[in-house]
């Protein structure tokens, strides 16, 4: 009885390492390649986001296994590379991360005030130490916040599968 229980729990520690591997810092492979973030491209759409945008209904954090399509606007792009960015949440003043499935596409910082379509899920994340200021020094914040981080933050992040600017675009 005792192996049994203890194989459930060694299985249940993999399965929730390997689900926050996939937000956490870089992977040590990642499928887009880049020193700099992308320049915008006439389309305005960056991944897979192949999704009918008028479906969006507002952000609003909620865990489900699906995707689901929201609309929000851009308040932060990583202005390294452009790997994640930070939206309008819910409620006055807050805001969501939004990383990339797979990390397999970046955003251009031009995006930063616009509005966006995102498809993808809520996940609930445990930001280390080392990832949040990894995170702080990729925005170029102030060594003095990066030095003030000293614990572990539980957040809800957006993982998305494909971003639609909607910016109107000359024809």
């Amino acid at each position: 009885m005792i192996r049994y229980l203890f194989l459930i729990s060694l299985a249940s520690v993999f399965m929730t390492s390997a689900a926050a591997a996939d937000v956490a810092m870089p992977p040590k492979n990642p499928k887009a390649q880049t020193t700099q973030p992308p320049a915008p491209n006439t389309s305005g759409e960056y991944g897979t986001a192949n999704f009918n945008f008028k479906d969006a209904k507002p952000i609003t954090p909620s865990l489900t296994e699906d995707d689901i399509i929201v609309k929000t606007t851009v308040t932060e792009v990583c202005p390294k590379k452009g790997c994640w960015m930070k939206v309008k949440g819910s409620t006055p003043g807050e805001q969501v991360r939004v990383t990339f499935k797979d990390y397999g596409f970046f955003v251009p910082t031009e995006l930063v005030g616009k509005d966006v379509v995102l498809q993808g899920k809520y996940i609930k994340h445990v930001e280390s130490i080392e990832e949040q200021k990894h995170l702080l020094k990729d925005a170029k914040r102030p060594q003095s916040e990066i030095d003030a981080v000293t614990a572990p933050k539980e957040t809800f992040r957006f993982i998305a599968s494909g971003v639609k600017d909607l910016t109107p675009r000359p024809k």
